[in-house]
């Protein structure tokens, strides 16, 4: 049985503003949300399972048949869904809704999924959010702390081993620097897709005004923009773990991973709040911002050909 297919994709980037803009897409009643909001199906040319790390690994292990079988009502963040079929039961509900999406951060990076989409989904409607790439860079490597990823307080030297391992890609490397290189990515899309189906927001523009950036996502997708919203939810808020060391042991390990999957929503804010802390925040140096501003400069000025925009501020 065939079931409907997504109409538009949010590809990205990460850390910037992805996360809350599903939250905000599957608000909308007249929208369906992939049940596994990142499903990394359309990128699958270019993940290297036998390279993937540990902590990948971890995040994406998860019973996909298990879940397709049962109600699919307690979403799934991640998994690596390779299988058509079970990519297209992830929308065996979705049949009467207007609009029906999904959002996989790894579409933006990975050079295969533009025209994977474009051959499936040849209609498809495309969502990026992209972010001054410095402070990008920034978010990820604090979330890469906060979640037991890495144990480094030196940035430059863990941003520069990152870009030396000799396996790179998706859940393989941490992608620091690729993951700001947008002008490349956003060609892929234009090259796949008509420039009138490929909305490029700003994280900027989101910040100052978020509710005018959703509705106006929601009047791109066709659906009614005036529907009431909760744009007080803050998904992915920076913290540093309160114990480091017990932090990354548990994380790699993988038990964080399996124990999120039974512990009910309203114990997460209390657990939340014992592992971690947004005090003495670590903030960037101005060596640091320095060192990003030229890895960037030319990679922003060719961005800001594409979409006409003068985006000089990100690297000034």
């Amino acid at each position: 049985m065939e079931y409907p297919l997504p109409g538009f994709f949010v590809v990205g980037a990460v850390k910037a503003g992805t996360t809350a803009l599903h939250l905000f897409l599957d608000q909308h009643p007249e929208i369906y949300m992939s049940p596994v909001k990142e499903t990394n199906f359309f990128s699958q040319a270019d993940m290297h399972l036998e390279h993937f790390n540990r902590d990948y690994r971890h995040d994406v292990n998860v019973n996909l048949e298990r879940f397709l079988e049962g109600p699919m009502t307690r979403k799934i963040h991640i998994a690596n869904l390779s299988d058509w079929n079970q990519y297209q039961r992830l929308f065996r509900d979705a049949s009467g809704f207007k609009a029906v999406g999904e959002a996989s951060n790894s579409y933006l990076l990975c050079p295969s999924s533009a025209a994977n989409i474009a051959e499936h989904c040849p209609e498809a409607r495309i969502l990026m959010m992209l972010r001054n790439p410095i402070e990008r860079v920034w978010s990820q490597y604090l979330m890469n702390l906060r979640l037991g990823k890495i144990l480094s307080e030196d940035f430059i030297p863990e941003f520069e081993a990152d870009s030396a391992k000799e396996q790179q890609g998706w859940g393989v490397s941490h992608n620091y620097k690729e993951l700001g290189m947008y002008a490349g990515q956003l060609q892929r899309f234009y090259d796949h897709f008509p420039r009138e189906r490929v909305r490029v927001l700003l994280y900027d523009d989101y910040r100052v005004n978020p509710e005018a950036t959703i509705r106006d996502i929601f009047r791109f997708l066709g659906v009614n923009p005036d529907v009431s919203l909760d744009l007080d939810q803050r998904p992915n808020e920076a913290a540093v773990p309160r114990f480091k060391q017990l932090n990354y042991l548990l994380f790699q390990s993988g038990l964080v991973n399996r124990v999120k999957q039974w512990v009910p929503e309203s114990w997460k804010g209390a657990a939340k709040q014992a592992m971690f802390s947004n005090e003495d925040m670590p903030v960037m140096a101005p060596a640091e911002k320095a060192y990003l501003r030229d890895v960037y400069r030319d990679d922003v000025a060719h961005l800001g050909q594409l979409l006409q925009r003068d985006l000089s501020a990100w690297v000034k």
